[in-house]
């Protein structure tokens, strides 16, 4: 099972939402709403700022990033769980099925959150973060890397996905069964980019009436 972290397994994006506005206001400019989604949300920050054009061009995105990962960091409190994502998880790990986490947010925040936040970190085999691949999402590299570490083909694999570039990341890796979790994109824009199904939650009830329905 392959498993994005940030609006997937957790409610975050509030909190991801405030570090980037630190960023914006550290360089003065104003992003809207629907800018943010299409060219940050779901993104690795340090992708974002080399490739989005902004007064930044040119500065130490790494510097940045790091500044970024201490405001989440001190804000982890702040973040929930999606319903049933714990429950989801265990039942897996029941069945015995390998699972990894794919995120483009760094180690140290994906092992806070999955060991304090979720409870879960003993359940997840591979954890592939930012700072483990050359390109972050919508480059397939880290779900091909957890693929890999799992010992499994990406077409066997049944993934969960909250974004645009998160599935997107996925069909280009070559994954097939992708549930597209609605906490963050509507149903259709993740339908749209490739998600076979879609779930407004992880209640495993609902997951696998989604997924056997099909």
């Amino acid at each position: 099972m392959l498993l994005d972290l940030d609006g997937t397994l957790v409610l975050s994006e509030g909190v991801h939402r405030r570090c980037w506005q630190h960023f914006f206001d550290h360089w003065g400019v104003t992003v809207d709403e629907r800018e943010y989604r299409r060219g940050y949300m779901g993104r690795r920050p340090a992708d974002v700022i080399r490739e989005v054009a902004g007064p930044w061009a040119g500065s130490d995105a790494q510097a940045a990033v790091r500044v970024m990962t201490g405001v989440a960091l001190g804000l982890v409190a702040e973040v929930g769980i999606v319903p049933g994502a714990v429950d989801l998880v265990r039942l897996f790990g029941d069945l015995g099925v390998r699972t990894a986490v794919v995120t483009s947010a760094g180690r140290d925040w994906a092992e806070r959150v999955l060991a304090d936040t979720l409870g879960i970190r003993e359940l997840v085999d591979v954890v592939v973060s930012a700072g483990d691949v050359a390109l972050g999402k919508p480059s397939p590299e880290g779900y091909l890397t957890a693929c890999a570490a799992l010992g499994v083909r990406p077409v066997d694999c049944l993934a969960f996905e909250d974004s645009s570039s998160g599935v997107r990341a996925l069909v280009g890796a070559g994954v097939r069964n992708i549930v597209g979790v609605a906490t963050t994109a509507p149903p259709g824009e993740l339908t749209a980019r490739g998600a076979r199904w879609t779930v407004p939650d992880l209640h495993p009830g609902r997951v696998a009436a989604v997924v056997s329905g099909n």
